[in-house]
């Protein structure tokens, strides 16, 4: 009965509150069992892997300080060499590698007029490495980063999803996307490099909850198909050319608690991936030759899921006309 399954619910677990009472419904009218459905699974993004340090980045470690006195990036070889800054995260480790990038050609210019070459080449060696393989440090301390991998993590409850969500992470995924462009065309300034601030609000799992609500949808609906198809088959919905009983209630049902109710909830889910699907999508492209094979694959993964909150709806009236409308 549908009270037996909307019972074992929270209350507050709004779309499959409506889905179970959608399919209940359809299984009622046209007498018809539920099929049991398996739940789909996705996992958090893999991480992205350091690639390995060449010699001259690593030898900065025995730099003498003295000899970058009046350098601003003095402080940054500083800060990376204490034991915060060798256990930093790889965002952080990136906003060092940033920082590096814009203030090292002024400490060499100035080297090399001290004719402090030695010195100076040192700093031109890592400078060279960290901007060839700045596309990657990208990659890894933002798509590769726990910020990232809590934005995918799925909840094991979606509440009044997505009426109570909020629009946080989309404004700060577009400015993420805003700053990667900026870094990899050498043109940001040192307040782009405050990244923690964004990365933080990323943290919330506004991903995590969408893939949860493409899979609640994918699966109500999966069973509503298979109501659909299974009745139509047995000739539930039409007797004599004519349409059934079981069919008038059907279209009822469809009409009240599919476009009435589940299509409501489903739309606004949309909607929020609407939101943050195009800063994703540019971050991806930006970095992607640094997006190593299990990401891509992951990426692939969720997107055939995201992408069925819009087609599964569509597929599904498609299911419903052939079933109820063909009598």
């Amino acid at each position: 009965m549908a009270s037996g399954v909307l019972a074992s619910c929270s209350p507050t677990e709004v779309g499959v509150s409506k889905l179970d009472n959608y399919v209940e419904r359809l299984s009622t009218a046209a007498k018809t069992p539920v099929s049991d459905v398996a739940s789909a699974r996705m996992t958090k993004p893999p991480v992205i892997n350091e690639l390995p340090r060449k010699d001259d980045a690593d030898t900065l470690t025995l730099i003498d300080f003295l000899a970058l006195s009046g350098c601003k990036l003095q402080a940054n070889i500083a800060k990376r060499n204490t034991t915060m800054g060798r256990n930093a995260s790889v965002s952080q480790r990136l906003i060092f590698d940033l920082e590096f990038i814009r203030l090292a050609p002024a400490c060499i210019g100035k080297l090399r007029s001290d004719e402090d070459n030695e010195i100076a080449d040192l700093l031109e060696a890592s400078l060279v490495s960290r901007t060839e393989n700045l596309v990657h440090t990208l990659a890894r301390g933002i798509l590769g980063g726990t910020e990232w991998r809590e934005f995918w993590r799925m909840p094991e409850l979606l509440g009044e999803y997505p009426l109570h969500s909020s629009g946080d992470a989309a404004q700060s995924l577009w400015e993420l996307s805003q700053r990667v462009k900026r870094f990899l065309n050498g043109t940001w300034s040192p307040s782009d490099e405050n990244l923690e601030p964004l990365l933080a609000k990323v943290r919330v799992n506004a991903g995590g909850q969408l893939l949860r609500a493409a899979m609640i949808q994918e699966r109500g609906l999966t069973k509503a198909n298979g109501i659909l198809r299974q009745a139509s088959e047995a000739g539930m919905y039409c007797s004599q050319g004519e349409r059934s009983e079981a069919g008038t209630i059907s279209k009822t049902v469809v009409a009240k608690y599919f476009a009435g109710d589940v299509q409501a909830w489903s739309s606004a889910v949309a909607q929020r991936h609407y939101e943050i699907n195009s800063p994703i999508i540019e971050m991806e492209a930006a970095l992607t030759t640094a997006l190593p094979d299990p990401y891509l694959s992951w990426a692939a993964a969720r997107d055939v899921q995201l992408d069925a909150l819009f087609s599964a709806p569509r597929q599904h009236v498609s299911i419903i006309q052939a079933a109820l409308d063909n009598c």
